[in-house]
């Protein structure tokens, strides 16, 4: 007799007296849980399971609390990281100057990156302004020495100023009051920086903190092109060059009418080309013009992206919002 029949025997005469004694359905069910229980404990006792052993890695991330807070780009380091002064790495490619907040406490500041948008760097800390608010009420201007950075503040003391941040010393340097577009512009020897406040235009003398007034210029837009002895400056649907004193050496017409409007003008860094979005012709569209001849340009459909002017020539980049 097989092994299956032997335990069918031994266990129906067991089974069948309890079934017709009319046992209560409740005894029934402890029963047959008692023997699944004698059963189970009739094989091999389980092994424990194994203790999972998890490899520390090494962090690059800030242990503080707040830093953990940060909910900026994935790639985004936890830890904020300063941009340090004549640091030669840091420096080695050029970098973007761009305002963003400091989550957990709520203060807008300058930070800087490579043209990729990575190696992220605060350049102001927060602890730094004081009776200081809304920083790069508009675009900050570096100097070309990588040292100071023009801006204009909203303040307790003054009201509406334009000041420097050394980033060598880590302190800010008063300029003047004034509000309005300051449109900065540094020469190229770091020394001077050119702005307007209070519609008037300023010459600041960075060695010897003096600060004159200067022969005004009318625009929409002040650039100091490569040369240092030319301006460019945004008149709406057209631009005028003057020179360093503010004399007019040419009105350049771009054949648009008085409802075109030159949107974010920018100029080259090499004085080439400028290039701006239409506004107030139909569609916009991102236009390049050639500053030896204005009249080739090239016309591109507007799109969402940023467009800014590399160090290099013939090459522009994108930044995608």
């Amino acid at each position: 007799m097989s092994l299956i029949s032997e335990n069918t025997a031994r266990f129906k005469p067991f089974l069948t007296p309890l079934l017709t004694k009319s046992f209560s359905r409740r005894a029934v069910i402890m029963l047959l849980s008692v023997a699944t229980l004698l059963l189970a404990g009739c094989g091999e006792e389980p092994n424990p399971p194994a203790k999972q052993v998890v490899e520390e890695q090494p962090s690059r991330f800030s242990k503080d609390k707040r830093a953990y807070r940060h909910t900026y780009h994935p790639e985004w380091p936890k830890e904020v990281r300063d941009e340090v002064y004549g640091d030669k790495e840091t420096f080695s490619t050029p970098r973007i100057l761009f305002k963003a907040d400091i989550e957990w406490t709520g203060q807008t500041t300058l930070f800087s990156a490579r043209m990729d948008g990575s190696d992220r760097r605060r350049i102001i800390p927060e602890t730094a302004y004081k009776d200081k608010w809304r920083v790069g009420l508009h675009k900050p201007k570096r100097s070309p020495d990588n040292r100071y950075i023009a801006l204009s503040m909203d303040t307790t003391e003054h009201g509406f100023t334009r000041e420097l941040w050394d980033t060598k010393t880590q302190q800010f340097i008063f300029m003047s009051k004034g509000h309005g577009y300051a449109h900065f512009n540094w020469t190229k020897d770091s020394e001077n920086v050119i702005f307007y406040a209070s519609g008037k235009h300023y010459n600041y003398h960075v060695p010897t903190k003096t600060l004159t007034e200067r022969p005004i210029i009318y625009s929409n837009g002040l650039f100091l092109l490569p040369d240092g002895k030319t301006f460019l400056a945004d008149k709406k649907n057209k631009y005028w060059l003057y020179d360093f004193n503010g004399d007019v050496i040419e009105k350049v017409d771009l054949g648009f009418n008085n409802h075109f409007t030159m949107q974010y003008l920018k100029v080259s860094p090499f004085g080439d080309y400028i290039s701006f979005l239409s506004e107030g012709l139909g569609y916009p569209k991102n236009y390049w013009i050639n500053l030896s001849d204005p009249s080739k340009r090239i016309i591109l459909d507007y799109d969402r992206y940023t467009y800014f002017f590399s160090d290099k020539k013939i090459k522009y980049y994108i930044l995608k919002r």
